[in-house]
């Protein structure tokens, strides 16, 4: 049996294409930003899991982390629900560049019905991990702005999603022996949730960029990280 069939990853903030951007200096900032924002290559870290859901536009195009309704999104008020409109540093752009904002709705909601599609498909049982990686130091749209970060942050709502107090400190514990230091929800908090009637479990997992890119390029610590990650994807494997 291939391992990790229990495990839905949902990557959603790897892609950096910018739909009808073209080359010149005026749109620089925003193609800087793209990337500052982007976890970029995560999906690396995790190339041994099968299921894997990831969108190839920039979170400036599309952020399908956001809440659709955007009374539920804190980061509304910085211009950053799921359709972006403003910059790092809350300057405006204008996004109509990026075409009509009807079929980016239709897109989010594509994916998040591919979501919950593959979670039923597992059934009960079902491990969403919510992957992504963080900035060294924080920066300006970032809620929580404490400059001391550790190197993985891992998030679980309060509710029945939550993995069991065991299986988390055992991940943690693992972690920790290989170096890495650890925190529960913080500097981000909350794991990707679905409208499904299936009891799944569901866990973010946040890589201080500093772990595996140097300036915007893997370095030979990813390796040693991935097989790390692998590691902890066992313990999820092995819960039920």
């Amino acid at each position: 049996m291939n391992k990790f069939q229990n495990i839905v990853a949902w990557i959603p903030h790897t892609g950096l294409f910018l739909p009808n951007i073209d080359n010149s200096s005026k749109w620089d900032k925003l193609r800087q930003d793209a990337l500052i924002l982007a976890d970029y290559k995560v999906d690396v870290l995790y190339h041994f899991l099968p299921n894997k859901i990831k969108s190839d536009y920039s979170r400036f195009v599309i952020d399908l982390e956001r809440y659709l309704d955007n009374s539920k999104e804190p980061m509304s008020a910085k211009g950053m629900d799921y359709l972006y409109n403003r910059l790092i540093d809350g300057t405006p752009f204008d996004r109509s560049i990026f075409g009509d904002s009807a079929y980016y709705t239709q897109y989010y909601k594509h994916k998040h019905a591919e979501l919950k599609e593959s979670i039923e498909n597992i059934g009960n049982g079902c491990f969403l991990l919510d992957l992504h990686s963080f900035n060294s130091m924080p920066i300006a749209c970032d809620l929580d702005k404490r400059p001391n970060r550790p190197d993985i942050c891992l998030g679980f709502n309060e509710d029945d999603t939550k993995p069991s107090e065991e299986l988390l400190q055992k991940i943690k514990e693992y972690l920790k022996q290989n170096g890495l230091e650890v925190a529960f929800n913080t500097p981000f908090c909350g794991s990707m949730t679905s409208d499904t009637k299936v009891k799944y479990k569901s866990l973010m997992i946040e890589i201080n960029k500093h772990c595996y890119l140097t300036n915007n390029k893997l370095n030979a610590d990813v390796y040693k990280l991935s097989h790390i990650l692998y590691k902890v994807c066992l313990l999820m494997e092995n819960q039920n």
